[in-house]
């Protein structure tokens, strides 16, 4: 008994004593960082640590401990916080205490210097500093506040490359890494553009010019290519362009001037490159309607033109004067004429008088006017006798006007005028002419009209009408000539003109010599040729992607038609 005693008394006093040598140590903080980088590593010194009884955290985050010594816990930075002030915890956890709660800082980015002080769009260039990043996913960099392409970073340099989508030359960088943002105080500049030259020794309207340079913005939409003054559509690389050649304007066959722009910065080429197209686009007319024949006076054109209502296509049009300058080779919009209405035929009279047929929807009848050329006053004058005729044959000459033929609708039954009138501008009195007068001149057909084309060439007057296809000339004497081609313009004293079913030629009529017209861009819009200053003009439907929905006036290269005069 005594002996068992003994042996429990010598167990218990063994416990006590061993319990007293391994009684726990708290640890305590000696020192540690306020500031690091993402992803590197952290080393706190404490004292009393024991491994796996310390947890570290930056926020909500757990540092990934690397090692645990008896004064040191090394850990590494996480990746997952989301701000760059994170709160710093150590916990003990043999007591479940926090030894430490402290706020935490990334160091902050700074940017030094680049490689170079002036780049180009897709260049890489170097941004010097510290405290950057050695991920790509954890570093960008915006060029004026466009994303930049990261080629390599480090935490003292980043390679990028600059972008396209850049609208001014001065260059603002910030890069964000560590989770901040931060703006360059280092000056940067994009480099100029520069044109070194075209390689197309000639030039066709539509075609491609090639321009070879430097510094070109590789993204069209960013840059801007003109030729002579007119914007292009093209495409490009950094030293190349592709530029569509554009109809117009041009003043001369030839393309003088390539200017380029991106990036707020302007590169003009003078060059001396030959348009081969047998016509160019001198100017263009914009939303309107052009129904009525061009006229020449006091040394210019003049076309009425008209505007619809989009939203109610019948309601009255709204006209205009334009008159074209062969100085400027530009139409301009008087502010001296307007009508809002229905023009039903305009009629020049080659001197200083424009009769204007105009038709009265709310009583289904026409009335006319003369219109004063040089001082725009206009003047109303009576019919010869119904203000009911359709479509008649109208044309001024010799200080008279003529109103032959047209049409009468009488509940529906359509028949053919054959009545023919003359105005007297001197005596302001109609006179009907005799059945034998004009016998020459077809009259209306009844599914047509006689809505004329007219030019005055020497002392003649050459009209043409309805669906006859041919040029009537009408001499001093009222003899009437007829030609089986339509009139269309007069150079060098010959009448050129075409025929239908043959629009790949011209003709002379009176000869009917014909030369071929291998582009079919030369021909005009309602036989709208005029000449002034022995330039040959016409219009035309737009035909190119450039100013869709308007007409184009073209200029016509006379060396075309040398061999019809």
């Amino acid at each position: 008994m005594r002996n068992t005693i003994a042996v429990t008394f010598l167990v218990l006093l063994s416990l006590f004593t061993s319990c007293t040598d391994d009684q726990y140590a708290v640890p305590t903080l000696v020192n540690f960082p306020t500031t690091g980088l993402l992803g590197q590593q952290l080393m706190i010194e404490v004292q009393n640590v024991q491994p796996g009884r310390l947890q570290v955290f930056f926020d909500s985050e757990e540092a990934e401990v690397l090692y645990v010594s008896n004064d040191e816990i090394m850990v590494l930075i996480p990746r997952t916080i989301t701000r760059n002030n994170p709160t710093l915890k150590v916990i003990d956890l043999n007591e479940n205490k926090t030894i430490l709660n402290t706020t935490f800082s990334l160091k902050t980015p700074v940017i030094t210097s680049y490689n170079t002080d002036n780049v180009t769009f897709n260049e890489t260039f170097i941004i010097y500093g510290v405290n950057f990043d050695i991920l790509e996913d954890f570093v960008s960099v915006t060029v004026n506040d466009k994303n930049a392409t990261i080629v390599n970073v480090a935490y003292d340099q980043i390679e990028v490359q600059i972008p396209s989508e850049i609208t001014a030359s001065q260059l603002q960088v910030k890069v964000t890494a560590q989770l901040q943002e931060v703006t360059s105080t280092v000056a940067l500049q994009l480099k100029n553009p520069v044109i070194t030259g075209v390689q197309n020794n000639v030039a066709w309207i539509r075609s491609e010019l090639t321009v070879d340079g430097q510094n070109f913005n590789p993204n069209f939409e960013f840059g801007e290519v003109y030729i002579n003054g007119t914007r292009c559509y093209y495409s490009s690389t950094n030293n190349q362009l592709s530029v569509t050649i554009p109809p117009g304007p041009y003043q001369d066959f030839k393309i003088t001037n390539v200017t380029y722009k991106t990036g707020g910065l302007t590169y003009s080429y003078d060059c001396d490159i030959p348009i081969q197209n047998d016509a160019i686009m001198v100017d263009h007319i914009d939303n309107s309607r052009l129904d009525h024949t061009i006229f020449e006076h006091n040394g210019k054109a003049y076309q009425f033109v008209s505007e619809s209502n989009i939203l109610n296509p019948t309601a009255p049009k709204i006209y205009s004067l334009l008159e074209f300058s062969p100085i400027t080779e530009k139409w301009t919009k008087l502010t001296s004429y307007n009508y809002t209405g229905f023009l039903a035929d305009a009629v020049y009279d080659g001197s200083d008088t424009v009769y204007l047929y105009k038709y009265l929807s709310g009583s289904n009848s026409y009335t006319l006017t003369k219109l004063n050329m040089n001082t725009f006053n206009e003047v109303g004058i009576p019919l010869p006798s119904s203000d009911r005729i359709y479509g008649p044959i109208l044309f001024a000459y010799q200080d008279n006007l003529y109103l032959l033929s047209g049409l009468n609708n009488t509940n529906g039954v359509v028949t053919v005028r054959d009545q023919k009138y003359k105005y007297s501008s001197s005596s302001n009195s109609w006179s009907q002419l005799s059945d034998t007068a004009f016998s020459d001149l077809a009259p209306v057909s009844a599914y047509g009209s006689g809505k004329c084309s007219y030019m005055f060439a020497g002392n003649n007057i050459y009209i043409s009408y309805g669906l006859n296809n041919r040029t009537y000339k009408i001499s001093s004497n009222l003899s009437v000539t007829d030609y089986q081609h339509i009139f269309s313009f007069e150079h060098a004293n010959a009448i050129i003109g075409k025929q239908l079913n043959n629009t790949q030629y011209f003709f002379n009529i009176v000869t009917q010599a014909s030369i071929p017209v291998i582009q079919d861009n030369l021909f005009d819009y309602g036989n709208s040729f005029f000449t002034l200053n022995n330039e040959i003009y016409y219009i035309k439907n737009s035909w190119t992607v450039y100013y869709q929905n308007t007409f184009y006036t073209q200029k016509l290269r006379k060396q075309i038609i040398n061999g019809l005069l």
